[in-house]
């Protein structure tokens, strides 16, 4: 049997499907941070092939997919990215068609199939917006990293969530329940703990608090004011690439990510944000599924 793989390899996590080339799904699984660092990529790829086993059949035949693509944030790097598809290839042998390519466009192939127009903006550990325009051409916005940008991300909200904390503590801002909600979240007793955490925490480990943030918000006011902060941040992603569709017809708007899930307090802002400002979006509710897309751009493969 002839077996494909996509996989979506993110900041926090790597997730990988499997399927036939009639469509059917076969397998599914979830592993380590598969995201491409400069240097680092051997790593991301030896987290790649840990999902990637996982999802293959175990019926003892299928050792080797047929054709494999990878959709990996840090895949914007040329150079890191080719490294990281020699590597996979090398591992997998001559048997197997390999291609990594940026997240956004597993995003954009699960959510609008087979090349259709549309933006799809993403907000998990980081942030981006991709589109594909009436002609094919791939555009995007964001995805530099949170030393850069990532304006709207898990990290972003999270760490000015840190932020508040921290003048609320020393008198210069609102008070707020966060401090004791984020400690709790954390191996933390008290709110004032979090500052010697926050000095060793890795940017992924800071984005985890996001949701903590997003479901204080209807609570604690000074979160209410985070998360709208964030949805514009997002807004603004879309907003950017809303040049790229010069003609009247409605601009397809999908979201994904793990803080623009159904029931996040920052999708509800953002669609209220976006559905305010601008009439001609389709706001696309249903939910993306990047390894699908992934899987999808695996078939075509030749």
């Amino acid at each position: 049997m002839s077996v494909l793989v996509g996989i979506d390899a993110g900041a926090s996590h790597t997730e990988a499907v499997s399927g036939g080339r009639d469509g059917g799904l076969l397998g599914r699984a979830r592993g380590r941070s598969g995201a491409i660092r400069p240097g680092q990529e051997r790593e991301a790829v030896r987290h790649w092939l840990e999902a990637l086993r996982e999802t293959l059949p175990r019926d003892g035949e299928t050792r080797t997919p047929a054709a494999v693509v990878v959709g990996a944030a840090g895949a914007g790097d040329p150079a890191a990215s080719a490294r990281a598809q020699e590597m996979l290839a090398a591992a997998l042998g001559p048997g197997s068609l390999v291609c990594v390519v940026t997240d956004g466009e597993i995003a954009l192939e699960a959510a609008f199939p087979g090349g259709a127009p549309g933006i799809v903006v993403t907000a998990g550990s980081g942030s981006n917006a991709f589109a594909r325009d009436g002609d094919g051409a791939l555009h995007r916005v964001g995805g530099v990293g949170w030393q850069f940008g990532d304006e709207g991300s898990g990290y972003a909200l999270a760490r000015d969530a840190l932020a508040a904390v921290g003048r609320a503590l020393e008198g210069r801002g609102p008070e707020t329940s966060l401090g004791e909600r984020l400690a709790a979240a954390l191996p933390c007793e008290r709110a004032v703990e979090l500052v010697p955490w926050a000095r060793d925490a890795a940017p992924r480990e800071v984005a985890v608090l996001a949701r903590t943030v997003a479901d204080a918000a209807a609570h604690d006011r000074v979160a209410a004011v985070l998360v709208e902060r964030a949805a514009e941040d997002l807004a603004a992603h879309v907003e950017a690439l809303l040049s790229r569709f010069p003609d009247a017809q409605p601009v397809p708007v999908a979201f994904n990510g793990g803080l623009l899930h159904p029931d996040s307090a920052v999708r509800h802002a953002l669609l209220r944000v976006l559905h305010e400002r601008h009439g001609r979006l389709a706001l696309e509710l249903d939910p993306v599924d990047p390894p699908l897309g992934a899987l999808r751009l695996a078939r075509r493969l030749r």
